[in-house]
């Protein structure tokens, strides 16, 4: 059996930070979180203010995964804009954009809850702590495996160049390139000769 053959092993699992985890489930959660809450709130304002469906909704659908946290967050901040009024693009539908958002308050999509999802997009985009090296882990150990490999690499390496001598099987270990194609002396002239 060729070592080529042998399944590579797995990489041992590293431990998992708490930042890592909490994030993991704020995608979670958000991915649960986007597609209800979408459906109702397009619903209603479909119903009862199309033009601020249209605005919140624009190119805007429940995603799955890591997807959802940017749905989220951009429904958030249109959201927020109605609210606010701050879009000038608006600027003539602001008390109805206000009502809207009223509206979506009564239906469940209140602040406090639009806070808490804010927060847990704010946690699903924030970086996490580096793992820390799992404990016993000597780096000199490693240095002192990974000099071990290259040294039976180079025997091995050097044993395989002295012993095989047909240049496709070294192509084939890795031990030898392709050369590169020269063009031929026609081509390089020109063309045809005369």
């Amino acid at each position: 059996m060729s070592c080529l053959a042998l399944p590579a092993p797995a990489p041992p699992k590293r431990p998992e930070t708490v930042e890592a985890k909490r994030q993991r489930e704020a995608v979670a959660e958000l991915d649960n979180w986007d597609e209800p809450t979408f459906a109702r709130a397009r619903a209603t304002l479909e119903r009862h203010f199309p033009a601020a469906a249209e605005y919140v909704f624009a190119n805007l659908q429940a995603a799955s995964g890591s997807a959802a946290v940017k749905s989220v967050a951009t429904f958030l901040a249109r959201l927020g804009a109605l609210e606010a009024g701050s879009d000038p693009a608006r600027a003539d539908s602001r008390a109805d954009d206000k009502n809207a958002v009223a509206l979506l308050e009564k239906r469940g999509i209140t602040a406090a809850e639009r806070q808490r999802v804010h927060q847990l997009v704010e946690l699903a985009l924030a970086p996490t702590g580096l793992v820390d090296a799992p404990p016993g882990a000597d780096p000199t150990e490693r240095r002192a495996k990974l000099v071990a490999l290259k040294a039976w690499y180079s025997e091995w390496a050097e044993t395989a160049r002295a012993l095989v001598k047909k240049r496709a099987h070294l192509i084939r270990l890795g031990l030898a390139t392709r050369r590169a194609s020269q063009p031929s002396a026609e081509g390089a002239a020109g063309g045809e000769p005369a």
